[in-house]
């Protein structure tokens, strides 16, 4: 009988443990960072170089780029282009409008819209010219589109995902 009141009163005195210790708050993995804006605009100045290089590397537009079924830009499509416009002014240089569209006059009145544009903000410089077209980036062989989707294919367990802040070192936990 003391055995058994001595089990009993162990076992509550556990869940009382239990129930006193709140667990960890749930963490979100898709939520947008809560960190300060001063922390992320030092990595928003580092890789703006680097969009940059890849958006000369480029050179390209797309229906995306478009209202769909218009000719009118979208809030995306001049963003885009100013910056294109930016970062062309001293040396100009052709934007290719990649399109699987069949509707030539569609086609045609966009290619006009992105002129226009571009035109507005190119005075006096340098002309930008924009042409139907793949982009101008040398895109991938076929040995490296392979291994690229071989890699992709590839497991990945979790913990060892590609992460941004054990990436670059900005982690504290992984800063040397």
């Amino acid at each position: 009988m003391r055995s058994q009141l001595r089990a009993i009163w162990a076992a509550s005195s556990v869940l009382l443990v239990a129930g006193c210790v709140s667990p960890e708050p749930t963490k979100s993995i898709n939520t947008p960072p809560a960190d300060s804006a001063a922390q992320r605009k030092e990595l928003a100045e580092f890789f703006a170089y680097h969009q940059d290089q890849g958006m000369l590397h480029d050179r390209s537009i797309s229906d995306i780029h478009f209202v769909p079924g218009s000719t009118n830009l979208s809030g995306t499509g001049e963003a885009a282009l100013a910056r294109y416009a930016e970062l062309l002014s001293e040396s100009g240089g052709t934007l290719n409008y990649d399109t699987r569209l069949k509707d030539e006059s569609l086609v045609n009145g966009r290619l006009s819209s992105a002129r226009s544009f571009l035109a507005h903000y190119n005075v006096g410089g340098p002309q930008i010219q924009v042409a139907l077209g793949m982009s101008g980036g040398r895109g991938m062989t076929n040995l490296e589109a392979t291994a690229d989707r071989a890699v992709a294919e590839q497991p990945e367990p979790r913990g060892k995902a590609y992460n941004l802040t054990r990436a670059s070192g900005f982690s504290k936990t992984n800063s040397k």
